[in-house]
């Protein structure tokens, strides 16, 4: 299988889920250029309102689902305070399909693929590139990724506008020079609830070019209990070089 394919969409994921992993009690970080959250409902912006809504689910524990171009599925739960999380993925691999499970227990992510008898991969994340979306630093930062809300527009519980790639953290200078003019500009809507948590993000990669489309993620029972413990040792085996390489790849080039 494609160890490139499997880490871009972990990492995907990563982004995706750590939207709103600060915890509530950090209003600004005062590093990524993100609009500071309004402290009160007046004169609140969309883009304001959208960090709000970000930041939100980081507060509480959630389950979530994630549909992704080229056949690939995820679900699970989070309790993004305390850095857990566990899912599950089903990859399209032509005719078949690989189910993998991941889990963030603290600052280290384990992976499984195949049959349930078979070992857990393990994976310290505070080690890859600071540009890495699986890097702490960036799984715990909703303002980071909110700051490429461009245009933002609000209607009722509706939010729709742009995101500007070149100002992800994550952001690969390679990857954004191919692009071009299109990183600048991709389509994204999203919804919250009465509760002014984001409840679903919508992300439109159509114009990326050949396999890519849209990324759906939904949020939702807020509130449900997640246990995530790792692995016992004797469960555990290291990562393999190839696609160790492949996950730390991601982030490498990125500015800091």
């Amino acid at each position: 299988m494609s160890f490139q394919r499997l880490a871009a969409a972990s990492v995907t994921i990563a982004a995706i889920v750590g939207l709103g992993a600060c915890s509530s009690g950090s209003q600004n970080s005062g590093s990524t250029g993100a609009a500071p959250v309004a402290t009160t409902t007046a004169a609140a912006t969309p883009v304001e309102e959208f960090v709000a809504a970000s930041k939100k689910l980081g507060t509480e524990t959630m389950k979530m689902k994630m549909v992704m171009p080229g056949g690939i599925e995820a679900t699970g739960s989070a309790d993004l305070a305390n850095k857990k999380l566990d899912m599950t993925m089903k990859m399209s691999m032509g005719t078949e399909s690989l189910d993998i499970a991941v889990r963030l227990v603290g600052e280290t992510m384990y992976m499984k693929m195949g049959p349930t008898g078979d070992k857990w991969m393990s994976l310290d994340v505070s080690k890859l590139p600071k540009g890495n979306s699986l890097n702490p630093e960036n799984l715990a930062n909703a303002e980071a990724f909110a700051a490429a809300a461009v245009d933002v527009k609000l209607d009722g519980d509706n939010f729709s506008g742009t995101l500007d790639m070149t100002k992800s953290p994550t952001a690969d200078p390679e990857s954004l020079k191919a692009l071009g003019a299109k990183a600048t500009a991709v389509p994204f809507t999203a919804k919250r609830d009465s509760e002014g948590r984001l409840t679903e993000l919508v992300i439109d990669m159509s114009g990326m070019g050949a396999g890519s489309g849209k990324i759906t993620t939904t949020y939702y029972d807020f509130g449900t209990k997640v246990d995530v413990a790792a692995p016992a040792a004797s469960e555990i085996t290291p990562m393999p070089e190839d696609m160790l390489k492949a996950f730390t790849s991601q982030g490498q080039t990125a500015g800091a």
